[in-house]
């Protein structure tokens, strides 16, 4: 799941450049949506972040809690 939070925040952080960066250009029509999935996409990658290291630490919580009662 870190792989995978890992692509999508950085194509998002791409996306978000590539938007800005045509803002200046004679694609600026298009910019909109570039920036729109580049936000998203760091959105997502983050919460995936988070969501596997909370994971972690709850499967960590429920080995310790397994090898004090056994």
């Amino acid at each position: 799941m870190k792989i995978g939070a890992y692509i999508a925040f950085f194509f998002g952080i791409g996306n978000l450049i590539l938007g800005l960066v045509s803002l200046s250009s004679e694609y600026a029509d298009q910019a909109g949506g570039k920036i729109g999935f580049g936000i998203g996409a760091i959105v997502l990658g983050i919460y995936l972040l988070n969501r596997a290291n909370n994971k972690k630490q709850e499967q960590d919580e429920k080995d310790k809690w397994n090898k004090v009662n056994n």
